[in-house]
């Protein structure tokens, strides 16, 4: 019966957990201590935790980056176009300028060549227009008709100048001015009014004493006063008269 109660001994130490089996105090010490040792996978993620945070904070940094640089190229790229717009648009400018002077060029040779080729038949020319003296006599009509089958028409005296320049022609010629209409109102050939006029002593007249409807213009050389050499002439007297052509 002895050895049955061992071998029941026996078998229940044997039956008691692997913690029990030390039943010194110090033995159940290390055995507590060893049930909380750290699992070394505490640390891969502390590790794995670290390696997001960079890969985070680099890829933050990357992103304030390219912001950074997508602001200053836009910037840039703007500041580029509007130098661009301004570039072409100051090109359009020198564009019309040079194409305005090409125009006024053309037209200047064009005034040249014309100058030159009345000048070369008699022609005289003078601030922008080009005069020719007849060398026949007609009466006032007949003398516009072949002014105006010249291009041209009896002159119309607009100025002090002009009138001088006219009176050094050192001549006795017809002008385009004329009162047949309305007696005592001047028109010149293009229908404007006489507003400023040349006339000599006492003119115009209609003829003083000898009245005879002198309702045309004349203007005539005198050495004392170049600007007072109008005279009023019957129409159908026969005189030179001078041409004008616009240039």
């Amino acid at each position: 019966m002895s050895e049955g109660v061992y071998e029941n001994s026996d078998g229940f130490e044997d039956n008691k957990p692997n913690a029990m089996k030390n039943t010194d105090i110090d033995g159940q010490l290390y055995g507590n201590v060893g049930a909380f040792k750290p699992s070394p996978r505490v640390g891969v993620v502390a590790s794995d935790n670290r390696a997001i945070k960079d890969s985070e904070d680099k890829r933050n940094t990357l992103f304030q980056s390219f912001s950074l640089y997508k602001i200053n190229a836009t910037e840039e790229r703007d500041q580029l176009q509007t130098r661009y717009n301004n570039l072409t648009k100051e090109r359009d400018q020198l564009q019309t300028r040079y194409n305005n002077l090409t125009k006024e060029r053309d037209h200047i040779q064009a005034k040249l060549f014309v100058i030159e080729q009345h000048c070369q038949k008699g022609w005289r020319y003078f601030d922008s227009s080009l005069y020719f003296l007849s060398t026949e006599t007609k009466t006032w009509k007949e003398s516009r008709q072949d002014c105006l089958e010249r291009v041209a028409d009896l002159v119309i005296i607009n100025s002090n100048k002009e009138q001088t320049f006219l009176f050094n022609l050192h001549t006795r010629a017809w002008i385009g001015l004329t009162d047949s209409v309305t007696e005592g109102t001047w028109k010149w050939v293009d229908g404007t009014t006489l507003t400023t006029g040349y006339w000599g002593t006492g003119q115009p007249d209609n003829g003083g004493l000898f009245s005879g409807q002198q309702d045309c213009v004349e203007i005539y050389y005198r050495q004392d006063d170049p600007v007072q050499t109008w005279n009023d002439d019957k129409c159908g007297t026969n005189h030179n008269w001078i041409y004008e052509k616009a240039v």
